[in-house]
């Protein structure tokens, strides 16, 4: 069977969708399948894997990411090779697949969209659901199979219209790497005492990830337990921003920002923490949380969806329902040697569920039956997007039209015309 993993980035950018690709090419290929991966852009200083091929793009600024409306000829070729095609980004993946092959197409959803465009872009959260409740639907008519890693994703995609058939197939890792891993840091390594309680963050440093709150949290904390300290393991946009944050907040002592990591790494930094911690509502599934469980640690998180389905309030962590709670989670962690044991080693056995091993199985069995189906996919040209958009968002733009334009009209009319020209139109 000729795999396609299609994906809008690839290495040498660090986050869980590219590492999550890398793993089900490896897994894949284990099982004897061949496996292409399809990406945009350049590769890293260090090369490509023979089974990687790019196709030109534009690059976005600094971010990995690129922009692109075909791929190349070669590339063409080899899609319409492809018995399966796994798309793993909504935009920039599912319509470039669908447009140059007829094989089935499974799209694995790893990004809370609505919050997403709501945090990145500056949007109210009304504009983002009325743009998401145009997009997840017709982005996804390009599949025939979404992939939810959560059940909490998928009535959320349900919710926003999505029509397509989930399949509920949790994130998976190499567990064995987490349960021992190979060359543990100590607490000294990064100027810590080996007495601290130390809490851990692995991730990308940027505006979704909601670091402020999270450090904003940690100094409540600290208040209160001042042997707490903070390991932030990752890079990103907001590095700069919270790196003073820290400085100026008085925290320089407490709080230590690792850098990015290599993947292979993370076991190593995450073993002499004694818990995790996020303050994230936007995660689906998120593999570091997995991976903290999978070393030993108790959670520390704000509740939302893709967290829910992974740690168990008082059993593996803590989930509060609101950033402010966050504070007095990390104060319970701190104040109990005994709960942090006690609920790591819940962790650690619950960690058992996403083992890659079962995630890449229960995925090829999905291929297989799509194999013997008939596709229902629907291809649209780009050009149906925009009035797609355009009709999604009416109900919020109307409200801004209607009152600029009534602005206008106060300008130019007496008030009393003004007034009779509304009337008219409420057909009063």
């Amino acid at each position: 069977m000729k795999i396609g993993l299609v994906t809008a980035c690839y290495k040498p950018v660090v986050n869980g969708v590219t590492q999550m690709v890398a793993l089900y090419q490896k897994y894949l290929t284990d099982l004897g399948l061949d496996v292409t991966i399809f990406t945009l852009g350049e590769p890293g200083p260090e090369g490509d894997e023979p089974s990687v091929v790019r196709s030109p793009a534009i690059p976005l600024a600094d971010t990995g990411y690129y922009f692109g409306f075909r791929y190349s000829r070669h590339a063409q070729q080899l899609l319409r090779e492809m018995d399966i095609l796994h798309c793993h980004h909504l935009v920039m993946s599912m319509e470039l697949a669908s447009r140059y092959s007829n094989a089935p197409i499974v799209y694995t959803n790893h990004t809370r969209y609505d919050l997403y465009a709501s945090s990145v872009f500056s949007l109210a959260q009304t504009t983002s659901d009325a743009m998401m409740r145009q997009f997840w639907p017709q982005f996804t008519d390009y599949c025939d199979t979404v992939i939810a890693p959560s059940n909490g994703l998928r009535h959320i995609m349900q919710e926003f219209g999505v029509r397509r058939p989930i399949a509920v197939i949790p994130n998976g890792i190499e567990l064995d790497n987490y349960w021992s891993p190979p060359a543990p840091f100590s607490k000294r390594h990064f100027g810590f005492d080996e007495t601290d309680v130390l809490g851990v963050y692995v991730g990308r440093l940027s505006a979704e990830k909601r670091l402020p709150q999270l450090l904003q949290q940690f100094a409540l904390a600290l208040d209160v337990r001042p042997e707490l300290r903070l390991l932030i393991v990752g890079d990103g946009p907001e590095r700069t921003a919270l790196e003073q944050y820290v400085w100026s907040h008085g925290l320089s002592d407490s709080v230590r920002f690792a850098g990015s990591v290599p993947s292979q790494d993370v076991p190593n930094f995450l073993a002499p923490a004694d818990f995790f911690v996020t303050a994230s509502v936007s995660e689906v599934h998120p593999l570091t949380v997995i991976e903290a469980m999978a070393v030993g640690l108790p959670i520390a998180a704000v509740f939302s969806p893709g967290i829910a389905d992974t740690v168990v309030n008082q059993q593996t962590g803590y989930l509060v329902h609101s950033g402010s709670g966050l504070a007095g989670a990390l104060v319970g962690l701190a104040s109990s040697a005994a709960v942090r044991d006690q609920m790591g080693a819940a962790a650690k056995t619950a960690s058992r569920h996403f083992d890659i091993r079962q995630t890449v199985a229960l995925t090829v069995a999905l291929y297989e039956k799509l194999l013997v189906q008939t596709s229902e996919r629907r291809y649209r040209p780009l050009a149906n997007w925009q009035e797609s958009l355009a009709e999604g968002l009416r109900p919020v733009t109307e409200p801004f039209s209607r009152f600029w334009r009534d602005q206008y009209l106060n300008l130019i009319q007496p008030p009393g015309d003004a007034r009779q020209h509304k009337e008219r139109e409420q057909g009063g």
